[in-house]
């Protein structure tokens, strides 16, 4: 009786050492890195059409991204977009990989300048494994020697520095 009672206890024993590797959890997400600014300003024969100011942060593991960016109407015939796009300017990939296009309200709030239009904020956190950076692109319009409605866009290039 004596060596079953030792043999329980040793084996309860190495049960408790070895629980807590056995029923460890998943590994938490890595942390947020440093915020880096985004501001773009897009004109267009010779009007400022759309402002967006606001930040990316991305993950110390390299694969996910998140922004909050606050996009405003200047001159702009119709509300600016936002598109973000991953791995831009890598062979074969100029304008890298859409991720999502963000298209304002046009009945938002009205902003203070630069801001005069109507603005809003715009948020995402996407995951992109192996994505080398974001790209920002505002797309701003207006009407060109009076009937050549005309696209124009400036953009922002973020490095990932995971």
């Amino acid at each position: 009786m004596n060596l079953l009672r030792r043999l329980l206890l040793a084996l309860a024993a190495m049960a408790a050492l070895t629980a807590p590797a056995v029923f460890a959890g998943a590994p938490a997400h890595a942390a947020w890195g440093a915020q880096y600014p985004v501001t773009i300003q897009v004109t267009g024969n010779g009007h400022q059409l759309g402002y967006a100011t606001g930040w990316v942060q991305f993950d110390t593991g390299g694969d996910t991204f998140q922004y909050s960016i606050t996009v405003c109407r200047q001159s702009s015939y119709t509300p600016p977009s936002l598109r973000v796009a991953v791995n831009a300017y890598t062979p074969g990939n100029l304008y890298g990989t859409t991720v999502t296009t963000h298209y304002t309200d046009p009945t938002g709030p009205s902003g203070t300048a630069p801001c005069y239009g109507r603005s809003q904020t715009v948020t995402g956190q996407h995951t992109f494994t192996g994505h080398q950076n974001v790209y920002f692109v505002l797309s701003g319009n207006t009407f060109v020697n009076g009937n050549n409605f005309t696209v124009y866009t400036q953009d922002r290039y973020v490095s990932n520095p995971y």
